[in-house]
């Protein structure tokens, strides 16, 4: 095997990985093993992260990697969470809780055939630091904040499940929206040597806190997403805004 070809498959093989975790996610979902099932699409995430990092870094990218990529966020991050959330809570809406999660996961589907198009505003706004809409994989994690509020024994969610099944097609709807979120992925930021060392404390302090406080920190996590939407709604319309008047 030549090394161009290994480096292809490293990528291919990390997103394999993670599209197993995602179908082991809806397993451990259908024996009522939440806390599992959530961890197995955490890992997924951290899949789907480090696979686009060794594409670039090997620049292997290519367009069966990047096919097979958003085929594995489908499922990992749209059908998973789905089945996840249903059998978490809102099973006991029965067809009601059923049409929130197939609607969570059509939009999702729409979400990743809108974002392979690379249609020119969405490439606007990846120059400027931003996606268009929440992305797959934030919003997988936003549906699951009622859960992970179980875990922690705030049970709104497990109340309120017409509650939830209405947060989840909003999430959907943002999903396939045009307004902006802000993306760490597309601002290409540069390390600095002299900042290297706190960069490393504070990644540590990341992982210590995911390991030792694992659903107190994906709360916090996901609710400031939701509190930084109309931040970056707000920033946005003001770069655009700047960028007009300095056209005149």
């Amino acid at each position: 095997m030549s090394e161009r070809s290994i480096k292809n498959f490293i990528p291919n093989l990390i997103t394999l990985t993670g599209l197993c975790f995602g179908l082991s996610s809806i397993r451990f979902s259908f024996l009522d093993d939440f806390k599992a099932a959530l961890v197995c699409i955490l890992i997924a995430a951290i899949c789907d992260v480090l696979d686009g990092l060794f594409s670039r870094l090997l620049k292997s990218q290519s367009d069966l990697g990047a096919e097979l990529d958003s085929l594995a966020d489908f499922l990992s991050f749209g059908v998973a969470p789905g089945f996840l959330i249903y059998f978490g809570i809102l099973e006991t809406l029965e067809i009601w809780g059923y049409f929130a999660v197939t609607a969570f996961i059509v939009f999702a589907c729409l979400r990743l055939a809108i974002f392979n198009l690379n249609l020119p505003p969405s490439e606007d706004a990846k120059k400027r630091g931003y996606f268009l809409g929440i992305p797959t994989p934030a919003g997988a994690g936003l549906i699951l904040l009622p859960l992970i509020h179980s875990f922690l024994d705030f049970n709104w969610g497990l109340e309120n499940p017409k509650l939830v099944a209405i947060y989840i097609g909003v999430v959907g709807l943002l999903m396939v929206s045009k307004i902006p979120t802000f993306s760490v992925k597309e601002l290409n930021l540069n390390i600095n040597r002299k900042f290297f060392l706190r960069f490393f404390v504070g990644f540590a302090i990341i992982v210590m806190l995911m390991i030792n406080f694992l659903w107190q920190f994906l709360s916090v996590v996901g609710m400031i997403y939701i509190l930084g939407i109309p931040f970056a709604i707000f920033i946005f319309r003001k770069n655009r805004h700047k960028k007009k008047e300095e056209a005149v």
